[in-house]
C-alpha cells in the first residue's frame, strides 16, 4: 500500500490506542522507516498488545551521513533511546519479521539489541535476504546480543532466521565463535561448505541449539563428514554429543554415503533427532533412505 512517512506512524499510534487488543500488525511491502514508527514509542511502555510485527521489504533505515564521528555517535545514542522506548511499548512481541528490508547496520543492531535485551517472550527474528554476507561486522554485533551474561543463564527459546544472506564460511565462523546461545537457527541457502559445517560441529554442544536448518547449501558428503566428526570426540550410547532434535538437509547434494554416516551417528546417539529432512537429494537411493 506504500504506507510511510511521519503521519503513518501517528496514524498507527492512534489506531493502536483505539484498538489495544490488536495482536498481529502486518506492515510488509510498504515505505515505512523505523523513524516513522517513532510515534509508537510515545504511547508508553506496555501500551500495545502486538505479538507479531511484520516489517518485511520496507526501507527501515539508511545510514547517517554526518561529517564527524562525534555527531554520528550523538545521533546513534538518541536512536538507541527512542528505539528502546519503541520496543518497550510492545513487551508482548513474539515474532519480528524483517526479510528483504533495507536497513543500515547501525539501525539493525540497535533494534535487535533492544529486542533481545528487553523482550523476554521473543520467539522468532526473521532476517532473510538482508545481504549480511557483505556485512559480517554486523553479524558479529547481532550475535553478541545473544551471548548470555553468565553460564547459569537459561538458553532463550529463540529462532533466528538468517537464510539467503550469502554468509559463507566466514559468516558461519563468526556465529560459531560468538558464544551465542539460542534454540533454533536457520542458515539455509548461504553457500556454506564443509569448512562451515566443521565449525558448526564444534559449536553445537555449547550452543543450546535444538533445531538447525542447513538446506540448500551444497556441501555434499564432505559437509556431512565435517558435521558429524570433530577432533577429540568421544561417542557414547548414553550422552548425546549435542541436543539437536531437528536437522534440515534438503538439497545439499548428499548421496548414500551421507545416509550411512547419519545412520552410524544416530546409532551412537550423536543427537536425539526427532526430525530429519533430506528431500531433493537426488543422488540418494530409495534403499539407503529405507535403511536410515
Amino acid at each position: 500500500n506504500r504506507v510511510g512517512g511521519a503521519q503513518a506512524g501517528a496514524a498507527l499510534a492512534k489506531l493502536l490506542t483505539h484498538a489495544p487488543t490488536i495482536r498481529f500488525l502486518s506492515l510488509g511491502w510498504n515505505q515505512l522507516s523505523l523513524v516513522d514508527l517513532k510515534a509508537l514509542a510515545a504511547t508508553g511502555s506496555g501500551a500495545c498488545s502486538i505479538q507479531c510485527l511484520d516489517l518485511r521489504a520496507n526501507p527501515l533505515g539508511t545510514s547517517h551521513k554526518l561529517s564527524s564521528k562525534k555527531a554520528k555517535k550523538h545521533v546513534e545514542s538518541e536512536d538507541n533511546i527512542w528505539v528502546s522506548a519503541l520496543v518497550a511499548a510492545m513487551p508482548n512481541l513474539t515474532h519480528v519479521q524483517m526479510a528483504q528490508a533495507t536497513i543500515d547496520d547501525s539501525s539493525l543492531v540497535c533494534l535487535l539489541h533492544a529486542l533481545t535485551a528487553n523482550v523476554s517472550c521473543l520467539e522468532y527474528i526473521g532476517l532473510e535476504w538482508l545481504g549480511l554476507g557483505s556485512r559480517l561486522a554486523t553479524v558479529r554485533s547481532i550475535m553478541s546480543g545473544l551471548v548470555p551474561a553468565d553460564l547459569a543463564t537459561p538458553v532463550r527459546s529463540l529462532h533466528l532466521n538468517l537464510a539467503a544472506n550469502n554468509l559463507g564460511d566466514g559468516g558461519v565462523k563468526i556465529i560459531a565463535e560468538s558464544g551465542a546461545m539460542l534454540t533454533s537457527l536457520t542458515l539455509a541457502c548461504n553457500f556454506i561448505t564443509e569448512r562451515g559445517t566443521g565449525m558448526l560441529a564444534k559449536w553445537l554442544p555449547s550452543s543450546g541449539l535444538l533445531a538447525l536448518e542447513l538446506s540448500d547449501n551444497y556441501f555434499g558428503d564432505q559437509g556431512i563428514t565435517s558435521l558429524l566428526v570433530t577432533d577429540g570426540r568421544r561417542q557414547s550410547a548414553y550422552s548425546p554429543y549435542n541436543q539437536l532434535t531437528s536437522l534440515g538437509l534438503n538439497s545439499c547434494c548428499l548421496t548414500d554415503t551421507s545416509l550411512r554416516m547419519l545412520t552410524d551417528a544416530l546409532t551412537y546417539n550423536w543427537a536425539p533427532l526427532a526430525s530429519l529432512r533430506i528431500l531433493r537429494n537426488n543422488r540418494m537411493s530409495p534403499g539407503a533412505k529405507v535403511a536410515l
